[in-house]
C-alpha cells in the first residue's frame, strides 16, 4: 500500500487489488462479502493509526475512489482547537456526530466503492479493446491467441489499428487471462466498441487472430 502525506491532517493511500490479495482477501470476498470488506477497511485504518502518520482517535473524514487497478483512499483528521471544537477545515462535521457513526459511514463508503469497482470489473470483462500502430505488432499475439478460439475483430481508425476481443461467454478467470495475454503485446484502449463500429474501418470482421496467422506466418 502506498501512503502519501498531503499535509499534517491528510493522508492519501492507494492499495492495488494485488496488494489486497496479498493481505489474504480475494476479489470476490471484498466485493460480495460485507464482513470481509469491513475487515479490509479496519486493516487499512490500523496501519495508518500510528505515530508515523497520525492518531485517528477523533473525528475523521474519508473519501474512497475505486478504479480498475485498486482503491484510492483519502483520510483527513479533524484538527481540534484549544476549545475542543473542530477547526473550520472540518466545519462539515455535525457537532453531535459520534465517532462510531462516522466509522459506520466510512465502512459503508468503502463497501460501496468496492461494489462499484466490482460492477466496473464485470463490465470490463465482457470485451476488451487494444490499440497499436503497426500490424506487425499483432503477429506474435495472434500466434499465441489463435489456438484459444477467441472471437476477435480488427479495426482501423485514423492512425491506429484497434483489436476488439469478445469475452462475455468466458469465465471471469479465463477472460482475465486473455486480457493479460493481450496486454503483453498491445496497449489497452478505453475506446468503446460502439465508436469503433460507427467510425472505424473494419479490416478483419471475424477470427482476426487466425486470419493474421494465415497472411503473416
Amino acid at each position: 500500500m502506498d501512503i502519501e502525506r498531503i499535509n499534517e491532517n491528510t493522508l492519501k493511500l492507494f492499495i492495488t487489488y494485488s496488494d489486497i490479495e496479498d493481505r489474504g482477501y480475494t476479489r470476490e470476498e471484498i466485493w460480495y462479502n460485507r464482513a470481509k470488506g469491513e475487515e479490509l477497511f479496519w486493516d487499512i485504518i490500523g496501519e495508518i493509526n500510528t505515530d508515523d502518520y497520525f492518531d485517528l482517535d477523533g473525528p475523521i473524514w474519508i473519501h474512497i475512489n475505486a478504479s480498475e487497478s485498486g482503491l484510492e483512499v483519502v483520510v483527513t483528521r479533524a484538527s481540534v482547537g484549544n476549545d475542543s471544537e473542530t477547526s473550520s477545515m472540518t466545519g462539515n462535521f455535525e457537532d453531535d456526530l459520534h465517532i462510531s457513526d462516522q466509522l459506520n459511514e466510512m465502512e459503508e463508503s468503502i463497501f460501496n466503492a468496492i461494489g462499484k469497482a466490482a460492477k466496473e470489473e464485470e463490465q470490463s470483462l465482457e470485451n476488451a479493446r487494444f490499440r497499436f500502430k503497426d500490424i506487425d505488432e499483432l503477429v506474435p499475439l495472434a500466434k499465441r491467441a489463435a489456438p484459444l478460439g477467441i472471437e476477435s475483430v480488427l479495426y482501423k481508425w485514423e492512425d491506429y489499428y484497434y483489436l476488439y476481443v469478445e469475452l462475455k461467454d468466458l469465465e471471469s478467470e479465463e477472460a482475465r487471462n486473455i486480457i493479460a495475454l493481450c496486454t503483453e503485446y498491445l496497449a489497452a484502449s478505453k475506446i468503446t466498441a460502439h465508436r469503433l463500429e460507427e467510425y472505424g474501418e473494419t479490416i478483419i470482421a471475424e477470427d482476426c487472430f487466425e486470419t493474421i496467422i494465415t497472411y503473416f506466418d
